[in-house]
């Protein structure tokens, strides 16, 4: 086995990341999107999609929708992770899919670009069959401000008043920088077929709600298995049908037998289906990840525990929940340790917003913080600044 010899460290508990397997020999399965027929390389255009789930979908809502806006006419060819045809097929002319024997890579993803030196060279390659767009560029149209004088970009995800190089006020806002302004310009993705949606009826039970449970090497903020089994013991005495979700890759398997685990299931790889399944939901839950997108991209309630820096801090979570929800959201604004150390007291609080969403109350909830007043005059202080 070949490595490459690169030392890094885990953004979550500083951990090194293990030595990153060198693959001589990776292959892609192509999808023809539609009968256009292919151009030259110099009209091809190629963007790679090796982001984390959370930034995939900001990316094919709004990043994607305005590169392809300054390139008309090109054919596009959208290279990505194993199981996302669907996402991009409103999009593309081609989707090139990693087989899912390589899905180990999405390990290496952070945000929008993409830390894995087998990622590296697969943008490198691309460039024999057209202009490659890479995944860091993705992430320069989420925070980059762009000058229309004088073509200057720049790194900033609050509003530009003028240009830092010439000075110029024309200014073409970052997404993060003016979240109110390209809401509205989402370009959704399309809603699940009724075919998928009578599909997606045989997986579900009498008050089905979705579980997402978190499994990241990278960043941790990952719950014990004993937490589910007493979250899932806590909606069956609601009389809810959990149904437990995911990517197999970023998922933990199911601690509870009783449970179907649609996330083991070859079904799960189809992402159509999935949404299917999402938005029939009264609601789903999940914990410090961006599973909720799936619910939030469908209209389906969510409750989605996360830190208060990572939503009106120094994170880009709020920025990124704000442009993907379409739909109520129940946010529980809470330290991931406190929750990990004290189960019961993160189950009290899980009980407590299930309760509220319920009612139709969908009012942020706060609790096992150092100070609740102080997150809450971080809200105060940021939600205009992060859209929402």
């Amino acid at each position: 086995m070949k490595l490459f010899n690169v030392k890094r460290l885990n953004p979550g508990d500083k951990k090194e990341v293990e030595a990153e397997e060198r693959i001589e020999n990776l292959n892609f399965n192509v999808f023809k999107l539609n009968n256009r027929p292919k151009t030259p390389k110099e009209q091809t255009l190629i963007i790679c999609c090796f982001s984390e789930f959370g930034c995939e979908m900001v990316g094919a809502m709004y990043c994607i929708p305005r590169i392809l806006r300054e390139n008309p006419g090109k054919y596009v060819i959208i290279v990505g992770w194993y199981g996302r045809e669907y996402l991009y097929r409103h999009l593309a002319d081609e989707f090139w899919e990693l087989k899912e024997e390589h899905m180990w890579l999405r390990e290496y993803a952070r945000a929008f670009h993409n830390e894995s030196r087998n990622i590296a060279k697969i943008e490198k390659k691309l460039t024999q069959f057209g202009r490659v767009v890479d995944s860091k560029w993705l992430g320069r149209v989420a925070v980059g401000a762009k000058c229309n004088s004088c073509n200057n970009l720049w790194v900033q995800i609050t509003k530009a008043k003028k240009c830092i190089k010439c000075e110029s006020e024309d200014i073409s806002q970052s997404l993060f920088g003016d979240v109110a302004h390209y809401k509205p310009t989402a370009k959704k993705i399309p809603s699940p077929s009724q075919e998928k949606m009578e599909k997606a009826k045989s997986y579900l039970g009498e008050n089905p709600v979705g579980i997402f449970a978190r499994a990241r090497k990278c960043y941790g903020r990952n719950l014990q298995p004993e937490f589910y089994v007493n979250l899932i013991k806590l909606l069956e005495d609601k009389g809810c049908s959990p149904i437990w979700l995911g990517e197999k890759q970023t998922t933990l398997p199911c601690p509870v037998k009783h449970i179907f685990d649609f996330s083991r299931t070859l079904e799960s790889r189809d992402l159509e289906l999935t949404l299917a399944i999402v938005k029939q939901l009264k609601f789903t839950i999940q914990f410090w990840t961006a599973s909720s997108r799936l619910s939030a991209i469908m209209g389906t309630p969510y409750i989605i525990f996360e830190s208060p820096d990572q939503i009106w801090g120094n994170g880009q979570e709020g920025y990124r929940l704000n442009l993907c929800t379409f739909g109520d959201k129940k946010m529980v604004i809470c330290h991931y340790l406190n929750v990990f150390n004290d189960n019961k007291a993160g189950l009290d609080l899980a009980a407590k917003s299930i309760e509220e969403v319920e009612q139709g109350n969908y009012e942020d909830l706060f609790g096992l913080l150092e100070s609740d007043n102080a997150a809450q005059h971080m809200k105060n202080n940021n939600r205009e600044r992060i859209g929402g």
